[in-house]
């Protein structure tokens, strides 16, 4: 039976192991961030993420009024829940390269947005005919 002197030392060494294992899933959370940056050109190493996205309401983060995802910038876009600067940088570069969306599930083609995320905001966006 260890002493109460030996359960504390045990009890510490425990408690030390549980906060490294933290820093390691801290740090490999923040690696896998990383990987969602923009590539520069000359890096050919492919890359394979994998989002877990939980949204909890469909809600603006500042705000509740409808954004046109065929005229909104990056700025409005990230006041939508779950979109932050990387997927809304990936959002306008894909209307920019294929025309405007016809709906929302139009986004599920852009890297790094799924089903559940359309869902979120399914209900705060809209899709405005562009101007002639």
């Amino acid at each position: 039976m260890p002493t109460p002197l030996q359960q504390r030392g045990l009890l510490l060494v425990i408690g030390g192991l549980l906060l490294a294992g933290a820093v390691v899933l801290v740090t490999d959370h923040t690696a896998v961030n990383a990987d969602l940056a923009p590539q520069g050109a000359d890096s050919a190493r492919p890359t394979a993420v994998s989002l877990d996205v939980v949204v909890l309401a469909p809600t603006f983060q500042d705000g509740p009024s409808l954004i046109d995802l065929n005229a909104a910038d990056e700025r409005e876009l990230t006041r939508l829940s779950g979109i932050g600067d990387v997927l809304a940088a990936r959002i306008v570069a894909y209307r920019e390269a294929h025309g405007p969306f016809s709906t929302v599930e139009d986004l599920a083609d852009v890297s790094g947005i799924g089903p559940v995320l359309i869902e979120a905001i399914r209900d705060v966006v809209t899709m405005e005919p562009p101007s002639p």
